[in-house]
């Protein structure tokens, strides 16, 4: 019984370890140089695609904005093929080396 317990717990803990860097957020900075539309329903977070941002360091990083992610200036939204030339603030996590967008501010 004892044994049964600590290896749910162990496996609790492995499990919980491995998605630790999944759960974090990350915030960059930059202006988008293109977007590209896969999905748009054009309601709020209706779009769906990837941007590429340039950032201070300067680089390029490509983000994936999936279905569902508000994109908004102040209370107004804004929708994905709009960004383009714009400064943003984009809040992500990193999953399997892509940064996925859980939202974008624009500046």
């Amino acid at each position: 019984m004892r044994r049964r317990q600590f290896m749910n717990a162990a496996l609790a803990g492995a499990l919980f370890a491995l998605s630790w860097p999944a759960l974090a957020q990350e915030k960059i900075e930059g202006k988008v140089l293109s977007t590209k539309l896969t999905a748009c329903t054009f309601k709020p977070g209706g779009c769906e695609g990837t941007m590429v941002l340039e950032t201070t360091k300067p680089e390029q990083v490509t983000i994936k904005v999936p279905l569902g992610t508000m994109i908004q200036k102040g209370s107004e939204t804004i929708y994905l093929p709009a960004l383009r030339g714009r400064t943003v603030t984009v809040t992500h996590v990193n999953e399997k080396s892509e940064k996925i967008a859980r939202a974008i501010d624009v500046k």
